[in-house]
């Protein structure tokens, strides 16, 4: 992901695969060339007290949850304008019409969404009906220099969906409704999917036992 200039990124490994920690290694490597002083993590409410948690333990980064005695103690100045490291639960700043406002004026080096697949959008007939997740993913877009997106299930059959999905990442390649034989999805550019049977060891072994289905 490093020599993406820009990262416009989704990263689609299985469940176990480490997900997590390369976000946490991507986020050092850029502060440590001095190209990341301003990051912003968006979660479902039940990880980000992990995400915390392994950012400080394994990377020694200490990231400020935006919790209601945060907001409160901002009084008159945007959260986001004081703390430059930044866990948020997804639904807590889609479901709030003043932290999204307040969100769309602050500018981040990196945004990390983790469970990315909840911001959806579909098709009724003609007309496109977005969550208020998939509108808080079109914020985050505008907002950041470098947007990745992390998910172990990015298509759920759908190619419809998962074209509007990929919007988030890149507007322009992706607008307008996809037609199947009119158009093609290729995201190999934007994405990577590493399934467990393809994890190896540093001694080139299975790092996972195979496995089967009964």
């Amino acid at each position: 992901m490093l020599p993406r200039q820009p990262l416009r990124y989704v990263l689609a490994d299985d469940p176990g695969a480490g997900k997590t920690i390369m976000a946490g290694l991507y986020i050092k490597e850029l502060m440590l060339r001095g190209d990341l002083a301003r990051c912003l993590i968006v979660a479902p409410g039940s990880l980000v007290e992990q995400w915390q948690d392994e950012l400080y333990d394994k990377f020694g980064l200490r990231f400020e949850l935006l919790t209601r005695s945060l907001l409160d103690a901002a009084v008159d100045r945007s959260p986001f304008d004081q703390h430059p490291l930044l866990i948020a639960r997804m639904d807590q700043l889609s479901r709030s019409d003043e932290l999204v406002e307040q969100l769309g004026r602050s500018d981040w080096d990196l945004v990390v969404v983790d469970e990315a697949h909840r911001m959806s959008a579909h098709y009724f007939g003609q007309e496109l009906k977005t969550t208020k997740r998939y509108q808080l993913g079109l914020v985050l877009g505008r907002i950041t220099r470098h947007l990745l997106l992390m998910t172990a299930t990015p298509h759920a059959g759908k190619q419809e969906d998962f074209q509007l999905f990929l919007a988030l990442l890149d507007g322009d390649r992706f607008e307008g409704r996809f037609r199947d034989g009119v158009h093609t999805v290729e995201p190999g550019d934007l994405m990577r999917r590493m399934v467990k049977e393809e994890l190896l060891t540093m001694d080139g072994k299975p790092l996972f036992p195979e496995r089967r289905a009964y």
